[in-house]
């Protein structure tokens, strides 16, 4: 298991290693073994990366893998219709199979995309089955996931789960199931219902607590949206409640104040954006420069494919030129020198930033020897390519490259891509993920249709934060 790739120019994303060009990466087992100029290295499988560039795989700090049976269907969508098309209809048509077909199909979609690790925060865990299969599907895909156990609770004929402490109960049997070590490719995280969902602040403390029992990271949509103008001030409520913490990822956020901006700081929380997202469903642009001032680490994500394609490189792109736009009109249409953020910063937002809020920072994030293999190679002399500037390769994978120019791809040194073609099992993976569409497009339809109306998706909101499996 050692394989070496020669004479590339390598994108470290550590400040130490910089960009090097005509360098070559030796990989031992699942490891980055070292990193330089004409290794004196024989006794290992030689990969040509003339004519490539070698960088950290894309780490995504927020997606619903899941929803990936639904491709498109949010497209012309607000928040409002997705709570009410997905969250309190769709969700409920989804069996356990789909579970599993989504989380395969969608992890395998993240590697061909160049993104080898996810945040999976799994919000339609409507029974234990859809748990196990869910879990299942992202262990055989070979993605590094954080799988998130999400408490949200779609409104389901016959629910999975009478209590809240059943639910708990069986967070805690998964744990001990499925991870056991935290050195393992799939890890435990939990996601906590939003606060517009608690009846009562006693079960934000139960979800928030079982995180920290199980030493898992916390996931939260947070501060998304208003209620009735208002804003919501979720951090403030988390952290009267002593609940706010470094062991935290706050999603969305645009509705936040600075005085919690400066709470999320002390607390060394971190946040993660999804500009597809927040541009489109009224949650605005992402809060970038708040980020940014207050010194917080932020991470991007694609959130979801029943909306979003499944690559990074649009939400840094869209983040980049949105942030700088709206900081340079301070000169108000006059000329000026320079941008205010660089390609290279945006890169890290995909990179080591996004594995530093997701706590994995000392395993992926930049190729420094030492580390998990985790390596995409964009390929560079392809028509779109050709002639591409080495003084400012992050400027050329921010704002030129895409998911076509994803020429191979390792996993802690498993290659799962090569010479632009996946090498699972992909045809399964579609032919499950066809099949999981048609079950709940069917399903939806018997339920009505995907668009729900304003008034019944409040009246499922409230039935949702009333029944009895909140408490």
């Amino acid at each position: 298991m050692r394989t070496i790739i020669r004479n590339a120019f390598i994108v470290t994303v550590d400040p130490d290693l910089g960009n090097i060009d005509g360098c070559d990466l030796l990989i031992v087992d699942d490891r980055i073994e070292a990193i330089g100029k004409s290794l004196d290295v024989s006794d290992a499988h030689e990969i040509d990366g003339t004519d490539f560039l070698v960088m950290p795989g894309f780490v995504d700090a927020h997606r619903h893998i899941w929803q990936g049976a639904m491709r498109g269907v949010c497209a012309d969508w607000s928040l409002f219709n997705y709570l009410g098309g997905i969250r309190m209809n769709a969700a409920a048509a989804y069996g356990p199979d789909d579970m599993y077909a989504a989380q395969l199909h969608g992890a395998l979609e993240a590697i061909d995309a160049g993104v080898t690790t996810v945040t999976d925060y799994c919000h339609n865990i409507n029974s234990q089955d859809h748990a196990h299969e869910a879990i299942r599907g992202v262990k055989e895909s070979g993605l590094r996931v954080i799988w998130n156990f999400g408490f949200n609770r779609p409104p389901v004929d016959r629910p999975g789960f009478s209590t809240l402490a059943e639910r708990s109960d069986f967070a805690r049997q998964l744990a001990k199931t499925y991870f056991t070590g935290k050195d393992d490719l799939v890890t435990m995280g939990v996601a906590p219902e939003e606060s517009g969902l608690w009846p009562g602040t006693d079960t934000a403390k139960v979800q928030f607590d079982l995180a920290r029992e199980l030493g898992a990271r916390i996931f939260w949509h947070c501060n998304a949206l208003t209620h009735n103008g208002t804003w919501m001030r979720d951090v403030a409520a988390i952290r009267e409640m002593g609940l706010l913490g470094d062991d935290m990822v706050l999603v969305h956020m645009h509705f936040t104040q600075d005085d919690e901006w400066r709470m999320v700081a002390d607390a060394g929380a971190a946040v993660a954006y999804t500009p597809d997202t927040e541009l489109q469903m009224g949650m605005q642009w992402p809060r970038t420069q708040k980020a940014r001032s207050f010194g917080i680490v932020q991470g991007y994500g694609a959130d979801i494919t029943s909306n979003n394609s499944d690559d990074l490189f649009f939400p840094l792109r869209a983040a980049l030129q949105i942030e700088r736009c709206r900081i340079n009109e301070a000169h108000e249409g006059g000329m000026y020198d320079g941008v205010p953020i660089s390609s290279a910063e945006a890169l890290r937002w995909g990179t080591i930033d996004g594995a530093k809020a997701l706590g994995l920072d000392s395993r992926v994030g930049s190729l420094t020897p030492g580390k998990q293999a985790d390596i995409v190679m964009l390929r560079m002399d392809s028509l779109s390519m050709t002639g591409w500037p080495r003084d400012n390769p992050e400027g050329t994978v921010l704002l030129q490259a895409s998911v076509k120019d994803v020429d191979t791809v390792f996993v802690a040194g498993r290659k799962m891509k090569e010479n632009g073609k996946m090498l699972g099992d992909v045809e399964r993976a579609k032919r499950l993920l066809l099949a999981a569409h048609h079950r709940v497009r069917t399903a939806v339809e018997q339920r009505g249709g995907f668009y729900v109306p304003p008034d019944k998706t409040i009246d499922r909101m409230e039935a949702t934060r009333s029944s009895v499996g909140a408490r």
